[in-house]
């Protein structure tokens, strides 16, 4: 971690403890003094181009912000704005204003112009915080390429079927219908590298509320007596928090393991994000469920704070693709572009790109 992230991260906590958390599941609504603080510090937009009204910073840099966020159990919509939103629309080179903002895909969207004005039209699935936005930053596929829309949230033509997720947090669908485009620009962005960079934001988020869940859960098992001795005294305990300790520190290595490549060249991450993403995933669950079998019912209630990060390791271990869609990905790295499959492991260049002249990503039709 560099000074500014660690810098970063502090800061973070220190508005966290100015402005406690309510953590009841699910919750009931975002926590607006703790986003206002981040908003008004300029965190909301580090590392979007400072010509675009952002910091300029690095992408490690805002997950550090979004690690501690995390791990604390806050409800903002500091990954759909901060890092997806303005992100997306700072690449080109628009800024927001001081707008809050969520990201959609729109696949076969059409646009068309109309008395000076762009109008689009397409549907959105599962898009957080779709019904409180000031904005709707889009990357939208069209039969002349990928675009860049932003379009009013309570502009006409939108239609937003209200949802939520087991967080409690908005989740909703977006219909657009000639939807009035308040900018637009085509896209040096693919699906793919939003999907990959989607991916590697909520590994980093995985294994925050991992190692929270971790810490409460020794803590509960350690204080906790019965039949005259705590529970972290019985042998059955021990082993199953010795395997969820396991786990959690193998998502906390992943995560770590795919920030960094993804500081180097987010293009070139895409097998260690897809990695990331498999193990942090796949290990969500069971330590969710182990931390839920030791903490017995009353980890279930909605006063205790385990759920608030037990519902949150069940609902984005999905986002922005499944362990099961990036095992794919990285097989069909292996068996259709031929790359050796201990490179692959090792992350040691490959000697069959090499020989041709060309970076072994450069196979996938997501890269640049």
């Amino acid at each position: 971690m560099t000074d500014l992230a660690t810098e970063l991260a502090a800061a973070t906590a220190a508005m966290v403890t100015r402005f406690p958390v309510d953590l009841r599941a699910p919750a009931t609504e975002p926590d607006p003094a703790l986003w206002k603080a981040l908003v008004d510090a300029g965190f909301t937009a580090l590392d979007v181009a400072e010509g675009a009204g952002g910091q300029g910073a690095d992408l490690a840099d805002a997950l550090a912000v979004l690690d501690t966020l995390t791990e604390a159990g806050a409800i903002t919509p500091y990954v759909e704005h901060a890092l997806l939103a303005a992100w997306l629309a700072g690449r080109v080179d628009h800024a927001l204003d001081g707008l809050s903002a969520t990201v959609a895909v729109v696949d076969e969207a059409t646009v068309r112009g109309d008395d000076e004005r762009i109008r689009l039209s397409g549907s959105a699935i599962g898009v957080p915080y779709a019904a409180s936005a000031d904005v709707i930053v889009i990357l939208a596929s069209t039969a002349d390429g990928a675009v860049i829309a932003v379009v009013d949230g309570r502009g006409p033509g939108l239609r937003v079927e209200p949802g939520t997720d087991l967080t409690g947090s908005e989740y909703s669908d977006i219909v657009f219908d000639d939807a009035v485009v308040t900018f637009s620009a085509p896209s040096p962005v693919t699906v793919d590298e939003l999907r990959t960079r989607g991916a590697l934001v909520y590994t980093v988020a995985l294994a925050a509320a991992a190692r929270t869940v971790r810490e409460r859960t020794v803590r509960y098992a350690t204080e906790r007596v019965q039949f005259g001795r705590s529970l972290a005294k019985f042998q059955a305990i021990q082993q199953t928090l010795a395997h969820m300790a396991a786990q959690t520190t193998l998502m906390e290595t992943a995560a770590r393991a795919a920030t960094a490549a993804a500081s180097e060249d987010i293009d070139t991450a895409r097998d260690a994000i897809a990695a990331a993403k498999i193990v942090t995933s796949r290990s969500a669950h069971d330590v969710a469920a182990a931390a839920h079998q030791i903490h017995g019912a009353i980890g279930f209630t909605a006063e205790h704070a385990l759920g608030r990060f037990t519902t949150a390791l069940w609902t984005w271990r999905d986002r922005y693709g499944t362990e099961h869609d990036w095992s794919e990905q990285l097989a069909a790295r292996i068996l259709d572009d031929g790359v050796d499959s201990w490179h692959l492991i090792s992350g040691a260049s490959d000697p069959v790109a090499q020989s041709t002249g060309t970076d072994a990503q450069s196979t996938d039709p997501g890269a640049q």
